[in-house]
């Protein structure tokens, strides 16, 4: 059995009411519309988003839909259904898209905790003083070649063969002299 909202000539007499504008036609037109929405389109919108949004979204498609029946945008009246269900569809997408704009852009407090950028957290500056200070003190303590071969090579990363050259080191000087400084 056929139902008669599947029937085009049904639609195409909604489709007229709603046209002509006469307050009965108008209200008698709209109501017919408005009952096919509330069952088929409210089915689809709350699978579709959250039920808060569901009522809201109904009129809007409603609206749209009526809109452009009195303007005659609707080109085949007969297929009023399929334009109810693109409509629908697109009003949903829009309605996602922007509840997923709406999350990222909006973070809750609850999920995000404050946090200063690395350089700029007061215990991370803390530690890295203490390590650079000890680094400082145990150079100290090396003798004149042996601080600078490791400043050179750790410090101003010069390339090991730059430095044997300028400082009149062998291959084996130089590893031999920075190992050892390492180990004190």
């Amino acid at each position: 059995m056929i139902e008669i909202a599947q029937i085009p000539a049904h639609w195409e007499r909604v489709v007229e009411k709603i046209q002509r504008g006469g307050d009965a036609g108008l209200r008698e037109g709209m109501e017919e519309l408005y009952a096919v929405l509330t069952d088929g389109v409210r089915a689809r919108l709350v699978r579709c988003i959250e039920t808060q949004s569901v009522e809201d979204r109904l009129h809007e498609i409603l609206m749209i839909v009526l809109e452009a029946i009195r303007r005659g945008e609707l080109r085949e009246p007969g297929r009023l259904m399929g334009f109810v269900k693109t409509v629908t569809r697109r009003r949903v997408v829009a309605h996602i898209r922007n509840a997923t704009f709406q999350r990222r852009r909006f973070v809750t407090v609850d999920h995000m905790e404050p946090a200063a950028p690395v350089e700029q957290n007061p215990e991370r500056r803390a530690a890295l003083q203490e390590q650079l200070d000890r680094a400082r003190k145990v150079l100290r303590r090396l003798s004149a070649r042996d601080r600078e071969i490791l400043e050179r090579f750790y410090f101003e990363e010069q390339a090991p063969a730059q430095i044997c050259s300028e400082m009149k080191l062998t291959g084996t000087q130089f590893r031999l002299c920075k190992s050892r400084a390492i180990a004190r």
